[in-house]
């Protein structure tokens, strides 16, 4: 199983620079995947962006995140990365998957300052997602019986919603098996196409199709993403949480 090249997100544009260049470091370094040498060129960009994370109408967080298309197996597969600032905080993801999502590998490390909150690594064999947590001085490991449209989520990235959109109904409803790792949730998401609206982002007003998600355990979430499936806009009533693309998909 190919593994991605290291490759940062695009540099966060606010913060101190050398919090900057150690979370780009973070990123490059402990939670990067490689891709085989021979596939570099073929490698294109699905979705790049940054998103401004918004709660009870005051900036929370950001998210920056760069979403790869490769070659894999006579199909593609998808390589995606991202870093999440909340404060101090820092979530740091690299998801592998094939070309319908189902995770392959990932990994994620949250940082609070210099000190790690919790690692997760994780991988397919034979149908099983196995992973591994460690959370200070404790350590868990579970598996989880996937099937073929399973893809991965969190809480509190945003980008990942695009692998979900991949299974959408035009018009209709699917019910998308998921996993959020770092809470040890399996089960399914309900995923409503309820529409098409118009969203600005920066200087640009975009056509885009409303998707009402409820996730395991009955929260739910608005997804607007465009006609190839791009998250522009994420909002979750309950939370009081928006999470909105600073421009538009290229």
């Amino acid at each position: 199983m190919p593994l991605l090249e290291p490759s940062a997100p695009p540099a966060l544009r606010r913060g101190p620079r050398r919090a900057r260049l150690s979370a780009l470091a973070l990123v490059a370094g402990v939670l990067a995947l490689a891709a085989p040498h021979g596939a570099r060129a073929q490698v294109t960009t699905v979705d790049e962006g940054s998103f401004t994370i918004v709660r009870g109408g005051a900036t929370v967080g950001r998210e920056e995140f760069r979403i790869l298309r490769q070659p894999a197996g006579g199909g593609s597969e998808y390589m995606a990365r991202a870093l999440a600032a909340y404060g101090d905080r820092r979530i740091a993801p690299a998801l592998q998957t094939d070309a319908a999502g189902l995770p392959l590998r990932y990994q994620v490390e949250v940082r609070n300052g210099r000190v790690v909150e919790q690692r997760l690594t994780g991988q397919l064999t034979r149908a099983h997602f196995a992973t591994q947590t460690q959370t200070g001085s404790s350590e868990a490991a579970r598996t989880y019986l996937v099937g073929d449209t399973t893809v991965v989520v969190d809480d509190e990235l945003f980008h990942q919603y695009f692998f979900l959109a991949l299974h959408r109904k035009p018009g209709g409803e699917a019910r998308v098996p998921v996993l959020v790792p770092r809470r040890n949730v399996h089960g399914r998401m309900r995923v409503q196409e309820a529409g098409a609206d118009r969203l600005t982002l920066g200087a640009r007003t975009l056509d885009a199709t409303r998707l009402e998600v409820t996730e395991p355990g009955g929260r739910a979430r608005t997804v607007w993403v465009d006609a190839a499936g791009r998250v522009l806009r994420v909002a979750s009533p309950s939370e009081g949480l928006v999470a909105q693309r600073d421009d538009p998909p290229r």
